[in-house]
């Protein structure tokens, strides 16, 4: 039914005379249940959908690690250090505290993996301009080419993707995914 439904609202766009941006046509199928309009903005979300949303997020960045793994599998990284690398392209200049919350690990374990990848030129660790006596983290050049070849990797499949979600959901959800990577363990959300 959906398949359908996405062709022939791809057939009425193209009779309206608009050109399709994209190979695939990009509509929110209904999903069959009604949807109970909320007229004071809250969100309608029980047990089931949170339950359905935190495992659909865990199963969809578990996938994207894989992923990225296998692309740069040519470099043998532990999947601890391609965590590291990850964060650290994701936040640069967070320091070793900071990396240490937000991965989870030990204070020995988060230094003796940093310093392998120190060693192997994939980060640098200056003096973060806030504290003197704090390290800064960032890729270095050799590093933020693995980084790189990993997301080339996954490029194409996450533009499918996102072609197929369209714009408002891509926004959405990148907010979404923004907010919880911000939230730390101790805020209430």
């Amino acid at each position: 039914y959906s398949v359908i439904l996405a062709w022939q609202w791809k057939r009425r766009w193209q009779y309206r005379g608009k050109a399709c941006l994209t190979e695939f046509m990009s509509v929110n199928l209904p999903s069959g249940k009604p949807r109970p309009e909320r007229t004071d903005g809250r969100l309608f979300l029980t047990e089931e959908n949170l339950d359905r949303g935190t495992l659909t997020l865990i199963a969809a960045a578990r996938r994207m690690e894989v992923r990225i793994r296998k692309a740069l599998s040519e470099h043998g990284l532990s999947p601890v250090e391609l965590s590291m690398l990850l964060e650290i392209a994701q936040h640069p200049g967070l320091d070793v505290a900071g990396l240490r919350d937000r991965l989870g690990g030990t204070t020995p374990t988060i230094a003796r993996v940093l310093a392998g990848l120190e060693k192997a030129d994939l980060i640098e660790r200056p003096k973060a301009a806030s504290d003197g006596r704090k390290r800064a983290l960032r890729l270095s050049q050799n590093g933020q080419k693995i980084i790189d070849q990993g997301l080339n990797g996954v490029r194409r499949d996450m533009m499918h993707v996102y072609r197929q979600s369209g714009e408002p959901s891509v926004t959405g959800a990148l907010d979404l995914l923004d907010y919880i990577t911000r939230v730390s363990d101790d805020t209430d959300m």
